[in-house]
């Protein structure tokens, strides 16, 4: 017995087609894949949708409105083989050791940021208190002359109580309740306000695609289940690249097919979006859509600039003394031609080290765990937020230029007779790309020399531009879409209800 032909192996149907059209230099048409490969329409223009996506693949239309499926050369899998299974490994690799280390960092961004931070300062004062017990003593000298750091002592004494006193930022960063005090509304514990300052806050824009694909679903059931790339380009910013990619996937996804019209437009048709009831469909037809989700700006951090201020200075308080400890252990011959009091702090810590009885190499013990190892830390705290930034910086200029760009194509689409660059201004609010100008240009120029748009000068210097073939685009989908017969799409009387 024959096979089906509605019954077959997806993938062996997709391998065949995708040989075939790498022995033709990637560019076939259907008629021309049915001929060379033996199969089936259906099982071709099936398998199409497949390969399309997974090959990036790319249309064009003749001038007999016939589909021309033509692909990157050489073709490339975007899912299999050695290339691809190897970025996907190394995403998952990155991926799991940034959880692991940002959650180690963590736990040691507690330990060490608050740990030495008071470990320092207890050896502050206990220095404030060696240098006032040295200077009563002197005062006591025969000769009325200080015999030890009395004035070094007295200073440090009035900057650590000034510094005491600003202590109270600690109960508002930490945002818990004391005993019979409400807790201050609004507010987040202090090494959450760490971790935002180092690691940033979720992406507020990582429900995005998402909301992207029900906007597109939703516009296409009010537009007869019709698109086209251009509309992609201007609900997403997107160049035509990305925007066929995101189609390529929802051709697959949503059960669509790319369609020539009978003059020439490429149009992208889901009618099993649109496959209800008579109200549904007048519903969703009649209704309005709203505007496209957009991505938002990523802030560095939802601290208030105070709370990253103080996290900046409590890390400076130990890169400091980390320093400090460090440079005098390792080179003490040094530290001592800088002052005579300059090594006082850290004699008074070897001399705690060694009361509670350790006295193998307390300057080495010293160099390491209070200088090497907060000094390490401090420069990582300091450096992991400066990369961000950094990084940060560049997404969220791309998140701009992909604004502009929404509008730039959304402005020709709305008039393509008649398109003045300029009409697109900046909005302001930190919305707009760095060098809006020189951005605007680009992103103009790059569309208007790919849809062949006639610039026209104007007495200002400036020019407008006409999108004669867009016009005609237009108005094809119009027709098209106009045509599309809802009634065949409707699901009709009940003839069986399985609740009665």
């Amino acid at each position: 017995m024959a096979p089906r032909v509605y019954d077959f192996n997806l993938a062996k149907v997709q391998d065949t087609l995708v040989s075939h059209l790498r022995s033709r230099r990637r560019e076939a048409t259907v008629a021309d894949l049915v001929a060379g490969t033996g199969l089936p329409n259906f099982q071709v223009e099936q398998g199409l949708r497949g390969v399309l996506a997974e090959y990036a693949g790319h249309l064009k239309a003749s001038e007999s409105g016939e589909l021309v499926y033509y692909f990157p050369w050489p073709m490339q899998s975007t899912t299999r083989g050695f290339g691809p299974a190897v970025r996907r490994g190394l995403r998952a690799l990155r991926k799991g050791a940034a959880t692991v280390l940002s959650f180690l960092f963590k736990i040691w961004i507690v330990a060490m940021l608050v740990g030495y931070f008071v470990v320092f300062l207890a050896v502050a004062v206990a220095a404030v208190v060696a240098a006032l017990a040295a200077s009563m003593a002197g005062n006591r000298d025969r000769r009325g002359r200080s015999s030890g750091p009395s004035g070094q002592g007295m200073v440090l004494v009035a900057r650590l109580f000034d510094f005491v006193l600003r202590m109270w930022f600690w109960s508002n960063l930490t945002g818990g309740s004391r005993r019979g005090r409400r807790p201050r509304e609004g507010g987040k514990p202090f090494y959450r306000s760490v971790f935002s300052f180092v690691f940033g806050d979720p992406d507020p824009n990582r429900e995005h695609d998402g909301a992207l694909t029900r906007y597109m679903l939703a516009y296409l059931r009010a537009h007869r289940g019709v698109i086209t790339l251009e509309e992609v380009m201007a609900a997403t910013g997107r160049d035509a690249e990305g925007a066929q990619q995101l189609l390529n996937r929802w051709l697959v996804e949503f059960e669509g097919d790319p369609r020539a019209t009978d003059d020439g437009t490429v149009v992208y048709a889901f009618p099993s979006l649109l496959k209800t009831t008579a109200d549904e469909q007048r519903r969703f037809v009649t209704g309005a859509v709203g505007p496209a989700p957009v991505r938002t700006v990523v802030p560095f951090s939802s601290n208030k600039p105070r709370t990253n201020g103080w996290i900046v200075f409590l890390n400076l308080f130990n890169l400091l003394f980390s320093g400090y400890f460090l440079f005098v252990g390792l080179s003490p011959l040094a530290a001592a031609s800088v002052g005579p009091n300059f090594t006082f702090v850290f004699r008074v810590a070897q001399s705690l080290l060694e009361g509670v009885g350790v006295t193998s190499d307390p300057a080495g013990l010293l160099a390491g765990a209070l200088g090497a190892v907060p000094l390490a830390f401090s420069v990582l705290l300091y450096l992991v937020p400066l990369v961000r930034r950094g990084r940060l910086a560049r997404a969220n200029e791309q998140i701009r230029e992909e604004g502009l760009a929404r509008r730039i194509f959304a402005r020709v689409l709305a008039d393509p007779s008649r398109v003045d660059p300029r009409e697109v201004r900046p909005l302001g609010a930190g919305a707009d790309p760095a060098r809006f100008e020189a951005a605007r240009k680009r992103i103009f120029d790059r569309f208007a020399g790919a849809k062949g748009a006639e610039p026209e000068a104007l007495s200002d210097g400036g020019f407008v531009y006409r999108f004669a073939e867009l016009e005609r685009e237009k108005a094809d989908l119009e027709r098209y879409r106009a045509a599309v017969d809802l009634a065949k799409l409707q699901t009709g009387a009940t003839v069986f209800d399985s609740g009665k």
